[in-house]
């Protein structure tokens, strides 16, 4: 994956299918070699994720690392807001609700 930097900011994440070179459209911008995609500003990202329980915890992404020869997305895991037992709990409440009209 890779991820195009604008005067040191990340603006994109992830190659395009059809891109702009030289003020021509190419389609299968993807495919192009990485030696093209480093001098049109794509640096390789690579993704900085702590370890985290997939049950009770989501990751966020907090920002980006850009440096000369890569990007790093970093993330950070937090509570999930409600458990999956609870989404179905609110709902099942909602379709209950509805039904009440009918």
């Amino acid at each position: 994956m890779y991820a195009r930097v604008i005067d040191g900011q990340v603006v994109r994440v992830g190659l395009p299918r059809a891109g702009v070179i030289d003020g021509r459209t190419v389609s299968n911008y993807h495919l192009l070699p990485e030696a093209v995609l480093l001098a049109e500003g794509w640096l390789p990202l690579e993704l900085n994720q702590p370890e985290y329980s997939v049950d009770t915890q989501e990751l966020r992404l907090v920002g980006y690392t850009v440096e000369a020869d890569k990007v790093t997305a970093n993330y950070e895991a937090i509570k999930r807001a409600t458990t999956t037992d609870q989404r179905i709990g609110l709902l099942q409440d909602a379709v209950d609700f509805i039904l009440m009209f009918y």
